[in-house]
Order: structure tokens, then sequence, then C-alpha cells
């Protein structure tokens, strides 16, 4: 149980979505070429910065949001994978991102619902 309480520790999950968060500033200069995106990308990283230097019972409730808000890009992290989706014109992307998503979104809705789910809590807790 130590790892899965390290990979769900709040404070390593925000550092993994932050790092996500910089390489879509990436994403929304190159690819979407719109600042509306770069403006929700940055939001999203300021909101996992914060929950990273939060409290752990607070930073875990911090990120519960965007975990939320990640479950409605699944749709389209799905379309991707099969194909539905339009191609970023990279295609190193179109193959590793979904498969990031596919671990970030649940690995976050994990950490910011441990409070309550008790999943990678030790039994000493």
């Amino acid at each position: 149980m130590p790892v899965l309480s390290n990979v769900l520790d709040h404070k390593n999950v925000a550092i993994a979505n932050i790092a996500w968060a910089v390489f879509h500033v990436w994403i929304a200069i190159e690819i979407e070429e719109s600042m509306g995106f770069l403006a929700i990308v940055a939001l999203i990283g300021g909101i996992f910065g914060f929950a990273m230097i939060s409290e752990e019972m607070l930073g875990r409730r911090v990120m519960l949001l965007p975990s939320l808000l990640y479950l409605l890009l699944l749709p389209a992290v799905v379309g991707s994978l099969t194909g539905d989706m339009e191609s970023s014109g990279y295609e190193w992307l179109d193959i590793i991102g979904p498969i990031i998503w596919f671990v970030i979104i649940p690995v976050t809705l994990l950490a910011s619902t441990q409070e309550w789910t008790g999943i990678g809590t030790s039994a000493n807790e």
C-alpha cells in the first residue's frame, strides 16, 4: 500500500497535473492558437499550484473541482484514441496524450476523493 499512498499523495498528484498544464501551455500556443484555452490551462495550473502548497485536506478538496471537470474530457480522449477526433498534427501527441489523460484523470480523481473513499490510506490512519 505504500506505493499507492505515494502515487495518491496530494503534492505528487498536484506536481503531475502542473507538469501536464505546463505542457498544455505549448499546446495552447502551438496547436490551438487560443488565448482562451491558454487562460483555462493557466487557471487549472494555478489551482493545482495552490493545492500543492496547501495542507493535505485543503489541497485534496481544491483538486476536486478540476478532477470532476476532467471527466468532461473523457469523450474527447476516447475520440482521439479511436480516431474520431481531428489530429493535432503531431502523431506522437495523438498517441501519448490520450494515454497520459487515461492515467492522470483517475489518479487525480482518486487523490482528491481519498478523504471520503479511503483508497490509498493505511489502516492505521
